[in-house]
């Protein structure tokens, strides 16, 4: 396993998109976080949802599914699964390999990107500070969100295995799906709840204070269930599936 790692951690490095794509990304969702704490007025203080933008990490999600998902459609698409399934029989320790090193690149580069954020916008408005109530959730939050979209690209990948499909799928379930469903009736607030973008929201403070979220909102515990169980369930049956398909 731990050749495997190494393996896939040299294929990644190597692809020149991984050196522009989350250099780039990091730069896009920082700037946001400065943009967006130069828009507000100066006479507010900061809040925690000042250091993570909605527009900045929504483009996050995008990038880093998608890069979770190229991982895989590229080795389908040139046929160097094949060679790869030759070389390693056990087919499901080579989509463990991809999964642990997308997430660890993606948690390291969700890191910064949340670190940084964080710090831009306290700076613009005049206030760095850790020990406000929720910063070190909503930093954890903030950073993990991109590899655990990186997973869950990689999973679909594994399962729909056609890029557009792949992609338009990505985007639909990680960043329209919460707009689809709403929260004003139980049902639709249940789905709405189960997805990232409200975990995210919810532990970011992006509806603002724990005692204002109210019902409406998921509950903290329901946003990291959600962080937890879309890669998990994911990739679950990713394995299952790249174990007994034909490729």
């Amino acid at each position: 396993m731990r050749d495997l790692i190494a393996a896939e951690w040299l294929k990644i490095r190597s692809l020149r998109s991984t050196r522009w794509t989350i250099p780039l990304t990091t730069a896009a969702v920082i700037g946001s976080a400065a943009f967006a704490a130069n828009a507000k007025p100066p006479t507010d203080e900061l809040s925690l949802s000042d250091g993570f933008p909605l527009a900045g990490y929504l483009a996050l999600i995008v990038v880093a599914t998608s890069f979770g998902a190229s991982t895989m459609l590229g080795e389908y698409s040139s046929g160097l699964i094949r060679a790869t399934a030759v070389a390693v029989p056990a087919r499901h320790e080579v989509v463990l390999a991809k999964a642990a090193v997308v997430a660890a690149v993606w948690a390291v580069a969700g890191a910064i990107m949340a670190a940084g954020s964080f710090t831009v916008a306290g700076l613009i408005l005049g206030e760095v500070t850790f020990d406000r109530p929720g910063t070190a959730a909503a930093l954890a939050a903030a950073a993990l969100i991109a590899p655990v979209s990186a997973l869950v690209g990689l999973a679909l990948a594994v399962l729909v295995r056609h890029s557009a499909a792949v992609y338009v799928s990505g985007i639909l379930l990680l960043v329209l799906l919460p707009q689809l469903f709403g929260t004003h009736q139980e049902l639709t607030r249940a789905v709405n709840h189960g997805t990232l973008v409200s975990g995210w929201q919810r532990l970011t403070q992006s509806y603002g204070p724990p005692e204002a979220v109210g019902e409406i909102y998921a509950t903290a515990t329901q946003a990291w269930l959600a962080y937890a169980l879309w890669p998990l369930i994911l990739l679950t049956a990713a394995l299952l599936v790249h174990r007994r398909r034909d490729i």
